[in-house]
C-alpha cells in the first residue's frame, strides 16, 4: 500500500472483533495438522451420509409421481419404500461413523494442545505462571480446549452434511423447475447474511466475555482454596460477596452477548421457515395457470419446505465460532510468552559446587527487583540471606534455580553459567526446600520419586530415616503407599516439610537452597526438621533465606539484602560490630524474643 493509499475507516470495536476471531482461529490451525486426515475422512463419510439422507426425499417424490399415474405399480412402490428405509438407516449409520472419526481427530487435537501448553508452561519463567491466577490457566487448558473438541467432533460432520444436502437439493430442484427452486432458496442468502452479522455483532463482546469468565473462574478457585481462612476469620460473607459480584458480572456479560446475537439469530430462523409463505401461493398460481404439473407442485411442497432446515447446523457453527476463537486467542497469548532459553542438549561438566553471582540485576516488569548482586558461596559453606520483607531475598535465591534469567550479569555453578546447563543437569546440581511445601496427590513413595524416578526402596527408606520420618511412617498401615491427598492435606505441616526434605535428600544435589523451613511449625516438628536439615546440608553448599536470625549466627557469610541490593556482608559478629541494618534487625529479633513472640537464641541452640 502506498503512502497515499488510506484504508477505509473501520469501527475500532468491529476491527478488534474481526482480528480476535481470525487470530484466534489461526492460533488453533497448527494443532489440527496431525489430525487433518481424520477430519477429512469424517467429512467424506458425512457427505456420503448426507447423500443417503436425500434418498427418502427422492422416494417420496417418485411415490407421488407413481400414485398420480393412471395405474400405480405396487411393486415399484414397495421398492421405493425399501429405498427410503435404506437411506434413513444408512444415513444415521454413516453419520455416526463420521462423528466417531471426527471425535478421534478432535481428541488428538485436544491432546496436542494440552500437551504443548503444559510443555510450554514448564519452559516459561515461573513468574509468568505465578502472576496468572490458576483459574485463568484452568479455563484455557480445561474449558476452552474441551469446547474446541466438542466443536470439531460435531461441527465437521454436521456442517459437511448440511452443505452437501443444501447443494444437492439445490441442484435437484433446479433440474425439476428452476422457477420454484429460486422461490425455495430465495431466503437462504439473507438468512446467511443475518447469521454472519449476528456472529460479528455478538463477537464485539467476546473480549469482555473472556475477561469476565477468567476472573470468575479464578475467584471461585481462590475462594475454594482459601475456604479454611475464610471460615477462620468469619469472612464468608465478604469473600462470597466478592465472588458473587464477579459471577453477576459474568452473567451480565453473557446476557449482553446473547442479546446482541438474539435478534439477528432469530431472524435467521424466521427466514429459514419463511419459504412456505411463498412456495404455496406462487406454486399454486403456476399450477392454476397450467405451467406447473401437480406432482411438481407436491414435490416442492413436500421437499422444499424442509430444504433450508439443513442450514440450521450453520447456526451451531456461527454461535460457537467466536467462543472457539476466544479460546484460541488465550492459547496464543500463552504461547506468545517467550520461554527461558534452553541449555545445551549435552550438559557441560560442573567440577565443583561453588556458586558465583556476578553483577546480577533482575526486574520482573519495569522496576528492578535486584541490582548489582555479587557474591561467592564456596563448597561446603553456609551463606545466609537476610533483610526486610520484600527486599529481594527469595528472588535472589530463585535465580539460582533459573526460575527466571537475570537481565544483567551471570550466575555460575562450578564456573559454568547456569544458562549453559541443561535443565536435567541444573536439577542435579541444585535442590530447593521451601516454606510453602507442595506434594502431589500421590503416595509417599510417588512424591519422593519426583526427585529420583528410579529410586530403590532402600534409598527411599534411607531418605525417610534421615528426614526423621521413621516413627511417622511406622504408624501408617499402608506405609510408603499411603496417599497424601491433594497438596498433602492428609499430613501435618511438619510431616509435609520433612517429606520435602526427604525428597531433596534423594536428589542429593551438591547445592541446597533453603527458604527457612522451620518458620511456621510447632516446636516438636521444628526440632525434627532442624535435624533433617542438618542431614541434608552436610558437606554441601548451602544458601539459606533466614527469617529467624538465631538460626544463622554460625553462617560462614551473611548477606543483608534491602531494596534489591546487598547493603552489608560478613559474619554474624562482624555485622553486629558494624552497627548497621543487620544489627538493627538483630535488636528487633531479640526484642520480639523478650515479648515471647519468637523463640530465643538459647532455645534454638
Amino acid at each position: 500500500m502506498s503512502a497515499g493509499d488510506k484504508p477505509a475507516p473501520v469501527d475500532p470495536e468491529l476491527g478488534a472483533a474481526k482480528e480476535s476471531l481470525s487470530s484466534g482461529l489461526r492460533a488453533l490451525l497448527p494443532f489440527a495438522r496431525h489430525a487433518r486426515a481424520g477430519l477429512i475422512t469424517a467429512g467424506a463419510i458425512a457427505a456420503l451420509a448426507a447423500l443417503l439422507g436425500i434418498a427418502p426425499y427422492w422416494s417420496v417424490y417418485q411415490t407421488v409421481v407413481e400414485l398420480l399415474a393412471p395405474t400405480p405399480n405396487l411393486d415399484w412402490l414397495w421398492t421405493l419404500a425399501a429405498v427410503a428405509l435404506a437411506g434413513v438407516a444408512g444415513r444415521f449409520m454413516l453419520h455416526g461413523v463420521a462423528t466417531f472419526v471426527a471425535h478421534k481427530a478432535a481428541f488428538r487435537i485436544q491432546y496436542n494442545i494440552r500437551l504443548q501448553l503444559a510443555e510450554h508452561l514448564v519452559r516459561v519463567p515461573l513468574g509468568y505462571v505465578n502472576r496468572r491466577r490458576s483459574g485463568e490457566l484452568k479455563k484455557v487448558m480445561a474449558d476452552d480446549v474441551e469446547r474446541l473438541e466438542l466443536f470439531l467432533a460435531h461441527a465437521v460432520p454436521d456442517i459437511v452434511a448440511a452443505v452437501v444436502t443444501f447443494v444437492t437439493l439445490l441442484i435437484w430442484m433446479l433440474a425439476v423447475d428452476w422457477r420454484m427452486a429460486c422461490v425455495v432458496f430465495a431466503p437462504a442468502a439473507p438468512a446467511m447474511a443475518l447469521i454472519a452479522y449476528a456472529m460479528r455483532h455478538a463477537g464485539m463482546h467476546a473480549a469482555e466475555y473472556k475477561t469476565a469468565q477468567g476472573s470468575m473462574n479464578a475467584a471461585i478457585v481462590e475462594l475454594l482454596r482459601g475456604m479454611p481462612v475464610v471460615k477462620m476469620f468469619n469472612r464468608a460473607e465478604d469473600d462470597v460477596r466478592g465472588t458473587e459480584n464477579l459471577i453477576r458480572r459474568y452473567v451480565s456479560v453473557v446476557r449482553d452477548y446473547s442479546l446482541a446475537f438474539l435478534p439477528f439469530g432469530t431472524g435467521f430462523y424466521v427466514l429459514l421457515a419463511s419459504n412456505v409463505v411463498v412456495i404455496l401461493p406462487i406454486g399454486g398460481w403456476l399450477w392454476l395457470s397450467g405451467e406447473l404439473a401437480t406432482e411438481t407442485l407436491l414435490f416442492f411442497l413436500i421437499v422444499g419446505l424442509g430444504a433450508l432446515s439443513t442450514l440450521v447446523s450453520m447456526l451451531f457453527l456461527f454461535a460457537n465460532l467466536s467462543h472457539i476463537a476466544s479460546g484460541g486467542t488465550l492459547v496464543a497469548e500463552i504461547f506468545a510468552q517467550a520461554p527461558l532459553p534452553a541449555g545445551p542438549s549435552s550438559s557441560r561438566v560442573v567440577s565443583n559446587s561453588r556458586v558465583d553471582f556476578d553483577n546480577v540485576s533482575f526486574r520482573y516488569d519495569d522496576s528492578w527487583a535486584l541490582q548489582q548482586i555479587s557474591f561467592t558461596a564456596e563448597p561446603g559453606t553456609l551463606t545466609a540471606i537476610v533483610g526486610p520483607s520484600g527486599g529481594g531475598k527469595s528472588t535472589l535465591a530463585s535465580l539460582l534455580g533459573r526460575f527466571w534469567d537475570p537481565q544483567v550479569g551471570s550466575i555460575r555453578i562450578g564456573g559454568v553459567p547456569v544458562a549453559e546447563l541443561s535443565s536435567e543437569e541444573l536439577a542435579r546440581q541444585v535442590s530447593f526446600v521451601l516454606q510453602e511445601t507442595f506434594l502431589f496427590n500421590d503416595t509417599i513413595a510417588g512424591n519422593l520419586r519426583v526427585a529420583k524416578a528410579d529410586a530403590t526402596l532402600a534409598e527411599i527408606e534411607s531418605a525417610i530415616r534421615r528426614a526423621q520420618l521413621t516413627d511417622f511412617l511406622a504408624r501408617l498401615p499402608e506405609g510408603f503407599e499411603t496417599q497424601v491427598g491433594e497438596g498433602g492435606m492428609r499430613l501435618s505441616g511438619g510431616e509435609r516439610q520433612r517429606l520435602t526434605i526427604a525428597r531433596a535428600m534423594l536428589a542429593d544435589a551438591p547445592v541446597v537452597v533453603l527458604d527457612e523451613a522451620t518458620a511456621f511449625v510447632d516446636p516438636e516438628s521444628e526440632v525434627a526438621i532442624q535435624q533433617a536439615i542438618a542431614e541434608l546440608v552436610s558437606g554441601k553448599t548451602v544458601i539459606m533465606i533466614a527469617h529467624r536470625l538465631s538460626t544463622i549466627a554460625g553462617a560462614d557469610q551473611i548477606l543483608v539484602v534491602d531494596a534489591g541490593r546487598i547493603v552489608e556482608r560478613g559474619t554474624h559478629q562482624q555485622l553486629l560490630d558494624a552497627d548497621g541494618l543487620y544489627a538493627a534487625l538483630w535488636t528487633d529479633f531479640n526484642a520480639a524474643n523478650a515479648l515471647g513472640l519468637a523463640p530465643s537464641a538459647e532455645e534454638l541452640q
